[in-house]
């Protein structure tokens, strides 16, 4: 019977065993798979977290005419140390001799917050495109840091003559609107007041005598 007993024991103590390796090699991947989803998560919203810093010269709204050059962070977190570059370099101040990468926002802006922008004039949009001199196309560079200091660059080719055709169009508000109502009623009175006078005074020669003419006897014999 002793020998019955310790096969019973060694058999129930290799049972134990078994499943108890069983249950921690459950218990390891369910780690391991935690582990993993979290870190996933994290990844997930640090790629959310990211600032995505874009930068374009584009006619300004309800101004076409008029050139300005738009950064502008569409990510979903901060930037921070933002600096640009354009190739080739462009003259903003052709008085001074300033390009366009040596102004001091492009040298390193502090902060752009998730959504913000910054908008500045650039130049005369016919006065711009119709110089030869001018560059038409170009490549800017963005580089930028985000919250957890990791680095980023991007690069952008602007081709202005995309929207050469709305450089010269401009559009119209509903104040325009008013004032063009306006201006049209006042020429639209004042035809009519012309018209008035113009048949007020035929009506008065009509009526004027004429006796010196066959044209002015017969008018005097109808009557």
């Amino acid at each position: 019977m002793e020998g019955w007993g310790t096969i019973f024991l060694t058999f129930t103590g290799t049972i134990y065993l078994i499943m108890m390796a069983y249950v921690s090699y459950r218990i390891k991947r369910s780690t391991e798979s935690t582990r993993a989803l979290v870190n996933e998560i994290k990844e997930i919203r640090k790629e959310e977290s990211k600032p995505y810093v874009v930068i374009d010269i584009k006619p300004k709204e309800q101004a076409p005419q008029i050139l300005e050059v738009k950064v502008a962070n569409i990510g979903g977190g901060p930037a921070f140390n933002i600096k640009c570059g354009f190739q080739p370099d462009i003259v903003y101040r052709k008085e001074s001799g300033i390009m366009l990468s040596d102004l001091p926002i492009f040298k390193g802006l502090a902060h752009l917050a998730p959504g913000e922008q910054t908008r500045f004039f650039f130049a005369a949009a016919v006065e711009y495109m119709t110089c030869k001199n001018n560059p038409k196309e170009f490549e800017a560079k963005t580089s930028y840091s985000d919250i957890f200091g990791d680095s980023h660059e991007k690069s952008y080719h602007i081709d202005l003559t995309v929207r050469t055709a709305l450089l010269f169009a401009e559009e119209k508000g509903l104040n325009d609107v008013v004032v063009e109502i306006e201006r049209l009623t006042r020429e639209v009175c004042w035809l009519r007041k012309n018209i008035e006078t113009f048949f007020e005074k035929d009506v008065e020669e009509t009526k004027r005598p004429d006796m010196g003419t066959l044209k002015g006897i017969y008018r005097e014999m109808k009557r």
